[in-house]
Order: C-alpha cells, then structure tokens, then sequence
C-alpha cells in the first residue's frame, strides 16, 4: 500500500503531531485506513472515483438484500490491493445499521483484523 495520510477515523481530518507535522500510516494501518474508508463510503458517492465504496443500496435499499450482505462486503473490501484473503467475515445488518468485522492477511503476510459500524 505504501504510505498514505493518516485520517482520524471519528472525524476523517488529517492528523497532525504536536509541532504540526502531518502524521502519515504506512502498511497494515495504511490497509487498514483504506478499507475502513471503503467501508464506511456509498459506491458512487465520490465522482472522481465511482466504484469506490459499498454497494449499501443493495443490502440497504429497498427492497434490502441482506443475503447479498457477504458478497457486497468482500468486494469492498477488497477494493484494497495489499488485502490478500479473508479467514473470517461477519456482517449483521439491522435497519439500516450494519456490523463488519473480519480478520485476513495482507500481501506481505501480516494478519489483520476490524471492526466497522455504519449507519446508512
């Protein structure tokens, strides 16, 4: 992935250090940024890039699709390169609340896991 800039994930500002120096997040928290964004974004709400995002009017929508749940997550999800597999994906959608968490493997080998909440 590389090194990207660090997002506070709460607000979605830039970080800063003490003497103001924009904080940057190299791989698994540069990853883990990335898909975190994804997650939390509507496929086609960002114009420069329309296929980024989750396709949340198929499990949100109506009519909702909540058996396309799994399907809509993955390939979120993996809309972040460095994401080599996922061992475990939970996804509990309520109203229009929806739960994800997984745990995977990045590229270079290093485990990773998280959690996501969004409210559509």
């Amino acid at each position: 992935m590389g090194t990207v800039w660090a997002l506070d994930p709460e607000t979605k500002d830039l970080m800063f250090d003490e003497d103001g120096i924009l904080i940057t997040a190299e791989g698994e928290a540069a990853s883990l940024q990335g898909v975190r964004l994804t997650l939390e974004a509507w496929k086609g709400d960002f114009e420069l890039v329309p296929d980024h995002g989750t396709d949340y009017e198929r499990i949100l929508g109506e009519p909702a699709d909540e058996e396309a749940a799994d399907e809509v997550i993955r390939e979120a999800v993996f809309q972040e390169n460095s994401l080599a597999y996922l061992e475990n994906l939970s996804v509990a959608v309520n109203g229009r609340t929806l739960e994800v968490s997984f745990t995977g493997c990045l590229e270079d080998g290093t485990a990773v896991s998280m959690e996501v909440k969004t409210d559509g």
